[in-house]
Order: structure tokens, then C-alpha cells, then sequence
């Protein structure tokens, strides 16, 4: 059977923000053999997020955030369709290993059948939130805009003692539920990446 006639594996991951998801997604995609990928800040624009202080009161459930087109363009891939990137609007083609980036793993009912495998990056969430704030980006511009840099961080730093760090707890304990491999988010890429890699193939045989 040729890679391309074998059924698409799904691969979820979720961590707090601040993880290395993104770089893990990276490595993993050529790991794989230029595996497909989905980022959920992609869908940003198309999804919608509860308050999250209200979420919090009310149960904390992964169904309160809706994705659709992120599950549009999942069931697409998986169909063996070809969809195009709402971040760079180029085509994604079908491969036989499809990386997803998911915030709730398998803990969402509209994601759940569409995932083989969910990996947990276990990380302390401080080191977690040192890793967010060092990263320059149009939020935290650092040098490039300090006075942004400043009101953007002590806002986040509001949220994150009022809700967010409740936020984080909640939605790991959501993924825990139905995980497949918890990683050691402290090591470095290359030896998550060979975690994962091999745990993946086993699951697989």
C-alpha cells in the first residue's frame, strides 16, 4: 500500500499557551514527512470563545467553544479533499499524518471522532507563561513598542491572576480525560519530538 492510499492519523496536541506547540508542530510535520498541519489560532477569526470567567462558573465546557470551520476543513482532509489555509490561503493537501493543534484533545463532541491520538504537553504552568511573555509579537512588541508592551502585559497579567491561570488548570484536566501520551513539556524539542514519534508507531502497529 502506497502512503498516499493509507488512511489519514490524526494527531491532536494540547498544551497551555507558552508550551512549544508550534515548534513541536513544526518538527513533528517533518518528522512525518511534511505531514499537514492545523493551528487553532488560524481559526480565530471563524470561531467563537466564551467569557472565560463565566465559562469558568458554568462547568467549564469544552463544547462552549465552537470551531466549525475548523471541523469543516478537518472532515475535508480526512475525506481525502484537498482545503485551503485560512492563514496563508494555499492549498493543504490530504497526507497520511495530520497534525492538529486543540486546545480540549478529544474533549470537544465535534472533534473527538475525527482524532487518533492525543499528546498532553505537561508543562508548569509558570514556565509556561515566562515562555509566552518573552515572546515579541504584535500583543507583547517588547522594544519595538514599549508603551504597547507595557499595557498589553500588565492586561494580560489581570487576566491571567483573575481567570486565566484557573483557565489553564481547566482545560488540562479536560485533556487528561482522554489522552494518549502525556510529554515532559521541560525537555527540550528534540526529545519530545522522539517521544511522541515513537509512541505514535507503536499505537499505529
Amino acid at each position: 500500500m502506497s502512503q498516499s492510499s493509507k488512511p489519514m492519523y490524526v494527531i491532536a496536541l494540547a498544551g497551555p499557551s507558552g508550551a512549544g506547540k508550534s515548534t513541536l508542530l513544526h518538527e513533528l510535520s517533518l518528522r512525518f514527512g511534511s505531514a499537514a498541519v492545523l493551528r487553532i489560532d488560524d481559526y480565530e477569526a471563524t470561531s467563537t470563545y466564551p467569557d472565560t470567567a463565566q465559562w469558568l462558573a458554568d462547568g467549564a465546557d469544552p463544547n462552549a467553544f465552537l470551531s466549525p470551520q475548523l471541523v469543516v476543513d478537518l472532515h475535508a482532509l480526512r475525506s481525502g479533499k484537498t482545503i485551503v489555509s485560512p492563514d496563508t490561503a494555499g492549498c493543504i493537501q490530504p497526507t497520511h499524518v495530520l497534525l492538529v493543534e486543540e486546545p480540549f484533545g478529544k474533549g470537544r463532541d465535534q472533534m473527538r471522532d475525527l482524532i487518533d491520538f492525543v499528546v498532553h504537553i505537561d508543562i508548569p504552568l509558570e514556565i509556561a507563561l515566562a515562555r509566552k511573555l518573552l515572546r515579541q509579537n504584535a500583543f507583547l512588541p517588547w522594544e519595538q513598542d514599549p508603551d504597547v508592551f507595557i499595557d498589553h502585559l500588565r492586561e494580560f497579567l489581570m487576566w491571567y491572576l483573575s481567570v486565566g491561570r484557573a483557565f489553564y488548570l481547566a482545560i488540562s484536566k479536560r485533556v487528561l480525560e482522554q489522552c494518549d501520551l502525556v510529554v515532559d513539556g521541560t525537555c527540550s524539542t528534540e526529545e519530545i519530538v522522539e517521544v511522541i514519534v515513537n509512541a505514535v508507531r507503536a499505537k499505529q502497529r
